[in-house]
């Protein structure tokens, strides 16, 4: 029987990407993130709305939970994790 081969990987970090032309500023995704790594800019998209940003902190960085791509209504969240091979 042949041998299966199993890639472990190792989470390193995680990102967050905001589509802005997207987001709406409803701000959901603030209140629940448990970080507190999202933040209103003062920067309008074409619609004229104020868009959210994500705050890269190294101490405290993003864990990956996902609540703020889960609660944004408009999908303009992306989080992307860096794994080690």
């Amino acid at each position: 029987m042949p041998q299966r081969r199993i890639h472990l990987v190792r989470t390193l970090s995680y990102q967050v990407e905001i589509l802005e032309d997207r987001c709406k500023g409803c701000q959901l995704c603030i209140k629940v993130c448990p970080r507190h790594l999202l933040k209103l800019s003062q920067h309008a998209n074409e619609k004229g709305y104020l868009v959210v940003e994500w705050q890269y902190s190294k101490t405290l960085g993003c864990i990956g939970c996902g609540l703020c791509y889960q609660i944004c209504p408009e999908q303009a969240i992306r989080i992307y994790a860096e794994v080690e091979r």
